[in-house]
């Protein structure tokens, strides 16, 4: 069922408002009648759709839908910020996954160079992506697309677990450090997962991070593309914390 990201002043006025109403009505062209979920971001509600338009589109709640499909610890992706639209596809694909916040972060081996005027505008489309992909995938929240930073304006303080995803580590046959993190994790725990862009971290980078507490670990025998290695993460974490035993 198609679902909606609203304000809760929206959904206290019973309305779809911006570009979510040339959605409803052009894209999947709802009628009069058809039910739709709408979330606040707190809440879901099963709605009736009442008048559609290209500008506002009202509905009547049904009733409160119960369920979490969340993660349950929060999951933080700080991205090197890789070449052309890589970003876009990990925020997307990732928002699917479970993360709950994602950094593009700048990096020595970034290829990538910020121009601050642009800056903006990539961020509100990183976090249109998250939003649209929250709604097909059922999030019950949105994933935030906080800024891009460079690595060592991050405040990683609030973190109780700090993995550095290495592939030197694959190289040297370290096939452990990520198995035991996820495997100790416990609910409402916060994880920060560091990501290399195509050139991979710095030696400087590595020295950084593992002096702020990072564990590098590698991600299996194997060697992952950046745009890859997100979501070997959070499927991994899913697995050992979402399905039973």
């Amino acid at each position: 069922m198609q679902k909606y990201f609203i304000t809760k002043n929206d959904l206290k006025n019973h309305i779809i408002s911006g570009d979510d109403c040339h959605h409803i009505s052009n894209v999947m062209r709802f009628k009069v009648n058809d039910r739709i979920l709408v979330s606040d971001g707190e809440k879901n509600y099963l709605v009736s759709l009442k008048t559609i338009s290209s500008n506002e589109v009202s509905f009547e709640i049904i009733e409160e839908q119960i369920g979490n499909v969340e993660l349950p610890v929060f999951v933080s992706i700080f991205q090197g910020y890789p070449k052309a639209d890589k970003i876009e596809e990990i925020i997307k694909h990732g928002t699917e996954l479970g993360a709950s916040l994602f950094t593009p972060t700048l990096m020595k081996r970034s290829l990538f160079k910020l121009d601050p005027k642009k800056k903006e505008a990539k961020l509100t489309r990183f976090n249109k992506i998250a939003k649209e992909a929250a709604e097909q995938s059922n999030r019950n929240i949105v994933p935030l697309v906080d800024d891009i930073l460079d690595l060592k304006k991050i405040d990683f303080s609030s973190y109780n677990h700090k993995i550095l995803c290495y592939e030197e580590n694959a190289k040297n046959n370290e096939l452990t450090n990520f198995k035991r993190i996820i495997s100790n994790l416990k609910i409402n725990d916060r994880i920060a997962i560091v990501i290399g862009p195509e050139g991979g971290i710095d030696d400087s980078e590595l020295n950084y991070l593992k002096s702020i507490g990072f564990t590098p670990a590698s991600l299996g025998p194997r060697i992952l593309r950046t745009e890859t290695a997100v979501f070997y993460c959070l499927s991994a974490i899913s697995y050992e914390m979402e399905l039973k035993k």
